[in-house]
């Protein structure tokens, strides 16, 4: 991400709410008391409100912190929850087994927020993002072989045991129930084309799996990499406890460049998208299961979310020149979703 902004005016809000978990913190570890100095707007996703905080300790030291943060004024539900991907974030930091970031400030008052720690590393989307500097057939691989071992781990742990206990399970159909809502208010352009995938997954959800962590959001593009190495799985915003298999099929959306007409390129180093979900159905130990409806899914869900981004523009929310040429591309999910549940 790129900081845009350097004001703690801007963010008069906000900023009152570090300022008094800064304070709350300092009055149980007096040694750790720290001011903030610096608060900045971050770019480079949609992922949400999201600053860079810089703290200054008595020592003068600085410390950079990555703060999430519910919009003022608004209910903290959805992606919005903060406190929520804070639960996960912390609970996952505990256990170990999956890089995350460190919790280290949260607060509940409005807006609510937490700030964890700033890790090193980029996130980057190879197929639908420039090169970058470093970019090799090699590392490419290297990084989802990577990501594959991080997703396996995730969907290995036990939500309940690692403090994650009376979550909701979420199941397949009301999994799809999201994003056939997601796509409905999106009212795209050619609404036949939405509506018979909808129609075909809602006739035959699968019966709900072993639960596991859903990240939501799986992919290259919310992992940071210091070369081939993760450093920490980012953006919580839609986590869930549900089927396993929802992660994988959104995932195996990105292994294809042609699900982006215009924007996407081909990235040596990338795994063909039946390459990955052996590898992944193998790895997690999952090769009894078909995972054709999810692959579907994750093709509809992906046409949702970009229909809804493209109508945020066109509607003068947020516009974004990019989200407004996703047609093409929403047209191409949907196709490929129909073309696997057949």
């Amino acid at each position: 991400m790129m900081v845009i902004m350097n004001s703690l005016a801007a963010d008069s809000e906000l900023a009152e709410q570090i300022r008094g978990a800064l304070g709350r913190a300092a009055a149980g570890d007096p040694a750790g008391a720290a001011a903030l100095i610096e608060l900045s707007r971050m770019s480079g996703g949609h992922s949400g409100v999201t600053h860079l905080a810089v703290l200054r300790d008595a020592d003068r030291r600085e410390r950079r912190l990555v703060v999430k943060s519910a919009p003022v004024g608004r209910p903290a539900r959805g992606r919005h929850d903060v406190l929520r991907q804070a639960r996960v974030v912390e609970a996952l930091g505990a256990d170990g087994s999956v890089p995350v970031a460190g919790v280290r400030l949260r607060g509940d008052g409005d807006p609510p927020f937490y700030a964890a720690d700033l890790l090193p590393g980029v996130a980057t989307e190879p197929l639908i993002e420039p090169p970058q500097a470093e970019e090799s057939g090699a590392l490419i691989a290297a990084r989802w072989q990577a990501a594959l071992d991080v997703i396996a781990r995730l969907h290995a742990l036990d939500s309940a045991a690692i403090g994650l206990a009376g979550e909701p399970v979420r199941t397949p159909a009301a999994e799809l129930a999201i994003w056939t809502r997601t796509m409905e208010a999106a009212r795209f352009d050619h609404p036949a084309a939405t509506e018979l995938p909808a129609l075909m997954l809602a006739a035959a959800p699968p019966a709900p799996a072993r639960p596991a962590i859903v990240h939501g959001d799986f992919r290259l593009g919310n992992i940071l990499f210091v070369g081939a190495e993760p450093q920490g799985l980012i953006d919580w915003e839609i986590w869930s406890v549900g089927d396993p298999l929802v992660d994988l099929g959104w995932f195996y959306s990105f292994t294809d460049p042609a699900n982006y007409p215009g924007l996407g390129r081909d990235v040596p180093g990338t795994p063909t998208a039946d390459d990955l979900v052996a590898a992944y159905l193998e790895v997690t130990d999952q090769t009894d299961r078909d995972p054709s409806w999810f692959l579907a899914l994750g093709c509809f869900k992906l046409a949702a979310i970009q229909a809804h981004n493209r109508k945020r523009s066109l509607d003068g929310r947020h516009v974004d020149a990019a989200n407004e040429a996703l047609g093409p591309s929403i047209e191409r999910l949907l196709d490929r979703a129909l073309a696997t549940l057949a």
